[in-house]
């Protein structure tokens, strides 16, 4: 079992992982472990090694499924417990197989990245169902001995990606475990004979974390609520007062009047001399 730091494998005593073998150097290569994951360096140039049966001179990357060679001993890095890979999976729907029956949500974009094999370098997309095996009617033909003529299949639900048996005489590793149905998660290698993928599923969960977490990510959630509030309508302004008619109309009589004393004033002074 690996933990945090540096593990030494090779032919002298003092390493943690010691091997045996006309090939395998004292120091032969060292595993690094910490956050980002697992790193191999190889210590000796004259030391053979081989990841998932290609040769490495210096360092590569270790994921869990891969097959290291230290010389002609192999090391397969695997969790260190099998229940790590979940292998019940949601019944089967048969509407996957026939989608133009059922109008559905189109899925995310799902892959399989080949590592090693004939495949290797290659993108094979999931769409929604990915047929796999030696038959030439599957979607993914891999002419391997140890392949049925229809072995498993891998299906994108849209809520998960999921791998299920077809039959097979020796299920599928996955992580390095064997299985026959699993839920799959990004990052997992998936192995068939000596053709292995990675799964690519952006968006999906990591395996550990908990499927409901990208549910609830995604659902609109009422955080709090309030009462409704009753705005009042603004209050019209009171209208203006009509006019005062008739006290306008007395004013104009009393100017009237005052003009008329002023006019027989005037006549009475023109009149008596004054």
């Amino acid at each position: 079992m690996l933990g945090s730091g540096a593990c030494g494998i090779g032919s002298g005593a003092d390493n943690q992982i010691v091997l045996k073998g006309p090939g395998i150097q004292p120091q032969h290569a060292r595993i690094e472990v910490d956050g980002r994951g697992l790193t191999l360096n190889v210590l000796d140039p004259r030391a053979r090694t081989h990841l998932n049966a290609r040769p490495v001179r210096e360092k590569g990357i270790l994921r869990l499924g891969d097959v290291l060679s230290i010389d002609t001993v192999q090391i397969m890095v695997k969790p260190d417990r099998d229940d790590a890979v979940r292998t019940s999976v949601p019944a089967h729907d048969a509407s996957t197989e026939a989608p133009e029956t059922r109008a559905r949500i189109v899925p995310a974009k799902v892959v399989l990245r080949g590592v090693s094999g004939s495949h290797f370098g290659r993108i094979v997309p999931v769409r929604t169902r990915l047929t796999i095996g030696r038959g030439s009617e599957c979607d993914l033909v891999l002419d391997e001995p140890e392949m049925s003529r229809r072995h498993a299949v891998i299906e994108n639900a849209g809520d998960g990606v999921y791998l299920r048996d077809l039959g097979s005489s020796n299920g599928t590793f996955v992580n390095g475990v064997q299985v026959r149905d699993a839920v799959l998660h990004p990052g997992d290698q998936i192995a068939f004979d000596r053709n292995r993928f990675l799964l690519e599923a952006p968006g999906f969960p990591l395996r550990g974390q908990d499927t409901t977490d990208r549910v609830a990510s995604q659902t609109p959630q009422i955080t709090q609520t309030m009462q409704a509030v009753n705005v009042p309508e603004p209050k019209k302004p009171d209208a203006a007062p009509p006019p005062a008619a008739s006290s306008n109309r007395s004013d104009i009589w009393w100017l009237i009047a005052a003009a008329a004393l002023i006019g027989a004033a005037i006549a009475l002074l023109l009149m008596f001399g004054f």
